[in-house]
């Protein structure tokens, strides 16, 4: 019991060490020092080279087909988004977009235009799929945000509250038809701010986008427990392009964790066992 340190030998150095980890870790609490210690590397972690692991992936993919890379639409129609013109994302460079770059919990009243929605969700969209020959076996995608092994886990809705010609209402972002897929769910303005965590700003915006991550898909090709780390680490990279692209549009855009995650799943219907809700982008014209 003590070899396998599932006993700690009063006084010595590994008690200490535990009551410093306490100390440090106690705040917030048993879970997430079990996450944290649970998915670190250590000294004798073994890592494959890129070579063997795209070796080894499409070997699986002939008798494990990789997920799909995006939520299948079903039965709904999709709505087409208009194509977003550059002209706008060029007006200030990248360099001033990221010095310009605030959180504001503040919007106008005007509904948000849909060509600066469909301009947001670019960042969603995949970039030339069909330059990369691996993607029918493995799955790979790559986007405008980078995503552990390509594998980008994030899934988009958006929840129109104030968008012009798009009735208020829940959608899924489908990024290779870049269309907006109706789903059954619509809440009022009472509703909504519980579901954000109480932060009355909420009801004053255009639209928020929400934030998923389907787990099978890194999963598949990083079957360990310190890929989780990865798929907050996707939507930290997703949702500051989409800041850069509502700064460069002249919107009002804020991010924000502090979720019921239950009332999310509710209403995008959503199953927190493979599809966990992480957090939304809230969008909005400027005052």
């Amino acid at each position: 019991m003590i070899r396998y340190e599932v006993l700690v030998v009063k006084g010595s150095h590994r008690q200490q060490r535990e009551e410093e980890i306490l100390r440090d870790w106690g705040p917030w609490g048993t879970s997430a020092r079990a996450f944290h210690f649970g998915t670190r590397s250590l000294r004798e972690t073994e890592f494959t080279t890129s070579e063997t692991t795209a070796k080894t992936l499409l070997e699986k993919a002939k008798v494990s087909p990789p997920p799909s890379p995006v939520r299948p639409t079903g039965e709904h129609h999709t709505i087409a988004l208009p194509e977003p013109s550059p002209e706008p994302l060029n007006t200030i460079g990248l360099g001033e977009a990221l010095s310009r770059r605030r959180s504001v919990r503040e919007f106008g009243e005007e509904p948000l235009r849909l060509r600066d929605l469909s301009a947001l969700l670019t960042a969603a969209r995949p970039t030339r799929p069909e330059t990369h020959p691996d993607i029918p076996a493995t799955g790979n995608v790559f986007k405008t945000s980078p995503s552990g092994g390509a594998r980008h886990p994030t899934e988009v809705y958006v929840y129109a509250r104030n968008v012009e010609d798009l009735a208020r209402g829940v959608y899924h972002y489908d990024g290779f038809r870049h269309g907006l897929t109706p789903l059954d769910g619509k809440i009022d303005d009472d509703q909504l701010i519980a579901l954000a965590g109480d932060q009355q700003w909420t009801g004053n915006a255009g639209a928020l986008l929400i934030y998923t991550s389907v787990i099978e898909r890194n999963q598949w090709k990083y079957p360990v427990s310190r890929t989780y780390r990865v798929l907050l680490m996707d939507v930290g990279h997703l949702s500051q392009t989409v800041y850069l692209l509502a700064t460069a549009l002249g919107l009002n855009v804020t991010f924000t964790a502090a979720l019921r995650d239950e009332l999310v799943e509710d209403l995008l219907g959503c199953d927190p066992a493979n599809e966990l809700v992480l957090g939304m982008s809230v969008v909005g014209n400027r005052l």
